[in-house]
């Protein structure tokens, strides 16, 4: 794993580099330029965000973070893709650095979709897309890596190997190479493990850089020794050590590590020397107290230690570097199987039996723990992968025939029976469109039927019914008038229930549409206020999906933001359909999103759409909703 440290490290530090001796002047001419008399507007404004966001990130998270849902914002406003998986992306990155690991991946798969879209949009090309699809690739395959589901991590490097070797990205192919030896590794899978560390090795010597030959052979080492190669093992660890001796001060943990693992190979059959393992360990421990030894790396070092005290019979010392080398009981992971096997063979030379006999259900215990998680693990991956691999197929089949359909419609144009072309392929497009349906309908399992109702008096009938309490504790000049409010407001509860209960659409929407209908539902709230902007022209689907959105984003705002104000908009161009629900109360604060907003993410899933919530304390808050048309 520490290779997926190194490179998360080098990331920052190259977007750091861009911003090093310059940083503070770049981002504050930028920030200048802001506040200047003639501000960045339109696209130069929001690459004036993105580099912000970009130059803050390495020292000022929360400047970063300000900077970035401004980007975001303003992306969805001007529909700038690219900038918006990338201002996404850097997001993930954020929630991976601090080892929110799911909410990473959630933030990462929506930078994915955005770059599906560039895939249809002409201003983008193709190396563009290509560099972007790479990048989250890669950064979605360390996340799981990170987390050992190997599976999905494999699955996920795998799909940015073809754009690495299309632009013969060298480095990043050794590094690929060795992440999946490395995940292969952890599966005991030792043939697929050597494999990818000589490919990887292969395209090292191809880069002329020793370092990116040395990485993958580290791991060779480990898959000779444990093919009881010890020839192979010995001469790699050989040519590993030359190179880490004359780059101790760099890589002083690797040097050590590797020494240990030398001296082990020398206690073998066939190569043992116990006077030069011997010499090997006191070298490795001399390191110990390098502050960068994490303890997996100290560990290492001291079952080596324990090892050689074993082989000169000094038990007492061996079970001193052995009980050092296991975590606590509390921490105990599958690597301590090493030590436990160890410690019950000295407690067994010492005569004390019942000790050994701990260790020993110790060993035995955390396999079938392993075996346990592994297997469940697995299963839970491919579950994953298989929707994953199910999901891109059916993408793939789409983009093919919608290539399909557009030389249909040129032959169609040229053929002389145009007419009757034009007609069959207009009945193929619906048809396809429908089995476009079913197939988004089948992949949505989070939306099944047995929700529907719950989340339908949630969102219509619950939301009405708050909204007639905040009316109720609203003062109001004429109480007559507010009664005959209050009478109209629970007409409208009524029916509703009617129609939640044959799943029928909204009074409002039924009559009048989608624009009439929030007109009125503002009409009705209190200091709420509502704009349409553009010809909306919307099927009923996505009219009750918006509609049910503004109803529960309103009554949030109501609730629990304490606003005073509330302003609903929406707009529609040729792209997309988006509506916009601020207010100007308290905001909302991280990781306080409930029912409601969850039902909104699951509602508008199945057409593609977005989320974008851009909120500071005691500042209010602004929540986007698009949707693709």
């Amino acid at each position: 794993m520490r290779i997926n440290v190194l490179i998360i490290c080098l990331v920052v530090c190259l977007t750091a580099e861009a911003y090093n001796d310059y940083r503070n002047a770049r981002v504050d001419s930028l920030e200048a330029a802001l506040e200047s008399n003639n501000p960045p507007k339109g696209e130069d404004l929001l690459r004036a965000y993105d580099e912000l966001m970009r130059g803050y990130l390495p020292y000022d998270s929360a400047k970063a973070t300000g900077y970035g849902h401004k980007a975001l914002a303003l992306s969805y406003e001007l529909n700038g893709l690219r900038i918006r998986q990338g201002v996404l992306r850097r997001f993930a990155q954020m929630y991976y650095a601090r080892e929110e690991y799911d909410e990473a991946i959630r933030i990462f798969q929506q930078a994915l979709a955005v770059v599906d879209s560039m895939k249809h949009d002409k201003r983008y090309d193709q190396t563009t897309i290509d560099d972007a699809y790479s990048a989250l690739y890669g950064a979605i395959g360390n996340v799981y890596n990170m987390q050992d589901k190997a599976h999905l991590a494999i699955h996920y490097y795998q799909m940015a190997l073809p754009i690495f070797e299309k632009y013969n990205w060298l480095e990043s192919q050794v590094i690929l190479y060795y992440n999946v030896g490395e995940l292969y590794g952890q599966m005991d899978n030792l043939d697929e493990a050597e494999r990818n560390y000589l490919k990887a090795i292969k395209k090292g010597k191809e880069t002329g850089d020793t370092l990116m030959m040395t990485f993958p052979k580290k791991g060779l080492v480990g898959v000779y020794f444990n093919q009881g190669d010890y020839d192979k093992a010995l001469k790699t660890v050989n040519e590993v050590l030359a190179y880490f001796q004359e780059h101790r001060t760099e890589e002083p943990v690797d040097y050590a590590i590797m020494t240990a693992f030398k001296a082990r190979i020398l206690l073998m059959e066939g190569h043992k020397d116990v006077a030069a393992a011997k010499r090997c360990v006191q070298k490795a421990l001399s390191y110990i107290d390098n502050s960068q030894m994490m303890f997996e790396d100290v560990s290492t070092i001291y079952m080596a230690a324990c090892e050689v005290a074993m082989a000169e019979k000094r038990w007492h010392e061996a079970l001193d570097y052995g009980l050092r080398s296991i975590h606590p009981d509390s921490t105990a992971t599958y690597a301590d199987k090493g030590g436990y096997m160890l410690l019950a063979e000295i407690y067994t030379e010492l005569g004390q039996k019942d000790k050994a006999r701990i260790y020993i259900n110790k060993v035995y215990d955390i396999m079938s723990r392993y075996a346990t998680d592994h297997y469940q693990s697995g299963l839970s991956q491919m579950e994953v992968l298989y929707e994953t691999q199910k999901k891109e197929a059916q993408i793939a089949t789409l983009d093919k025939e919608r290539g399909l359909y557009r030389w249909l419609f040129v032959a169609a144009i040229i053929a002389i029976a145009a007419l009757v072309a034009g007609c069959i392929l207009i009945v193929v497009i619906q048809r396809r469109k429908k089995a476009l349906l079913v197939a988004k309908v089948a992949l949505e399992t989070e939306t099944k039927e047995r929700r529907i109702l719950a989340r339908d008096l949630h969102d219509g009938l619950g939301g009405m019914l708050s909204l007639l309490r905040m009316r109720s504790l609203t003062p109001t000049p004429s109480p007559k008038d507010e009664g005959s409010e209050y009478i109209q407001l629970l007409d409208k509860i009524i029916v509703e229930l009617r129609r939640t209960a044959h799943h029928l659409m909204p009074e409002e929407l039924l009559k009048n549409g989608l624009v009439s209908a929030l007109n009125d539902f503002a009409i009705s709230v209190p200091h709420a206020h509502f704009q349409a902007v553009g010809d909306i022209r919307l099927d009923r689907d996505k009219e009750l999906v918006l509609y049910r959105c503004a109803y529960e984003l309103v009554n949030n705002a109501l609730k629990h933001a304490e606003a005073s104000s509330i302003d609903i908009q929406l707009m529609q161009d040729e792209k997309e359909v988006t509506l916009t629900v601020s207010d100007d109360g308290k905001g909302m604060q991280e990781g306080t999103e409930g029912m409601g907003l969850q039902n909104i993410r699951e509602r508008i899933a199945p057409y593609k759409g977005q989320t974008n919530i851009v909120t500071a304390n005691g500042k209010g808050t602004d929540i986007h909703i698009t949707l693709p048309l």
